[in-house]
């Protein structure tokens, strides 16, 4: 049987890293191919993905280098001894394709393709704000390369023919996606518990890096809106971010001016996440750009409903008039609005958060993704 041949940017605690880890546990369960991992960084999920693929990385994890940098890796990397070695042996277990996931691993997947003389499938996550960081035009020059685009979302299809023309017959919408539950061993009890919250108090989340995309800035104006509307026995948890650096300090520093220091908490990066999504009344996604983004799938598989900015990304085609609330980009006001609201209607705060969780489980779990992907790899096993 041969082999299929994965390219991800790295093992990073983020969505992207996730969706091809429970990708390659799929495959694992329920084919016979055996799978080599080439990484081209490492992070905290490479021994989960040891389990599931043999795994090559290229560069170890470790800060996050420049784009100056990447491109001098990235051109670099195929004229290194060690990774000469490594497509060596690839080649030997006769891969039938290539599946890179990221748009930012396109160019060296571009590069593996010609030395392995498979066909190349791309899946992307990414939206505009990649490309502040990496080459646009590189990207678009190779994308004639790519014989399966795979979008993670229509907001992703949709940005990409604004510079790229990647043929309709090659490009296939598969919705980004998510285990079939929430790993972990907290519950919402010991969530409370720990963070000094009452029993009876209501619950709103985010969850996301410290940065401008994720935008934590903005949950914490909705938090203060909020507050200004009555609603200051809620709490909010951001979950995510690293409590150690400047940025936190910052962020700090806000919640004491603001008046937040009683309803808000910082709890920073969590890998077992389960008793914050089951603690959650509310989950808002206040990025202002995301694809896609597992936390939400994952925070509807516990019941909660979204709350989301229009024009950020695929997360409205989820949400639609059902599941939750979609407002105006970057309008916080509007957030704290249908915050408050779902918070005082608990039969509509519960009715939407069952259409969340019913179209989660139904549309976008591994166990309904997993098909979907190995379908469009069936046409390249069996040249």
């Amino acid at each position: 049987m041969a082999s299929l041949v994965f390219i991800g940017h790295e093992a990073s605690l983020t969505g992207a890293p996730y969706t091809q880890l429970y990708l390659l546990q799929w495959l694992r369960t329920h084919t016979p191919h055996a799978v080599e991992l080439i990484l081209l960084r490492g992070g905290p999920l490479l021994p989960e993905f040891e389990k599931v693929a043999t795994v090559h990385v290229v560069h170890k994890y470790g800060a996050y280098p420049s784009l100056g940098q990447r491109i001098l890796r990235k051109a670099e990397a195929l004229t290194n001894l060690r990774l000469r070695s490594i497509f060596d042996k690839i080649a030997k277990t006769k891969p039938s394709l290539i599946f890179a996931n990221t748009a930012p691993a396109l160019e060296f997947a571009v590069k593996a393709k010609h030395l392995l003389k498979v066909p190349l499938l791309l899946n992307v996550h990414e939206l505009e704000s990649t490309f502040f960081y990496t080459d646009a035009k590189k990207f678009a020059a190779n994308s004639p390369e790519i014989d399966s685009f795979i979008p993670g979302s229509q907001a992703v299809k949709e940005f990409y023919k604004t510079f790229c023309n990647i043929p309709e017959n090659r490009t296939h919408i598969v919705y980004d996606f998510t285990g079939n539950t929430s790993v972990g061993i907290s519950t919402a009890a010991s969530i409370r518990q720990q963070y000094n919250i009452p029993a009876n108090a209501k619950i709103i989340g985010g969850i996301g890096a410290f940065n401008w995309r994720k935008a934590p800035d903005l949950f914490l104006q909705v938090a203060q809106h909020c507050k200004r509307q009555g609603d200051g026995d809620a709490f909010f948890i951001w979950v995510g971010g690293d409590l150690t650096t400047q940025v936190f300090k910052e962020f700090a520093y806000d919640i004491r001016l603001m008046g937040l220091s009683e309803q808000v908490r910082f709890v920073g990066t969590k890998t077992d996440l389960r008793g914050f999504y089951e603690a959650f009344d509310v989950f808002l996604l206040t990025s202002r750009e995301d694809p896609f983004p597992l936390v939400c799938m994952e925070a509807a598989l516990s019941g909660s409903p979204v709350i989301c900015f229009a024009e950020a990304g695929g997360m409205p085609e989820f949400v639609r008039q059902d599941a939750g609330f979609v407002v105006p980009y970057a309008d916080t006001q509007a957030m704290s609005e249908k915050t408050s609201y779902l918070l005082a209607h608990a039969d509509v705060r519960q009715a939407m958060g069952r259409v969340a969780q019913q179209r989660a489980e139904s549309e976008h779990t591994i166990d309904v993704i997993g098909p979907q992907m190995y379908a469009l790899m069936q046409p390249f096993l069996s040249r």
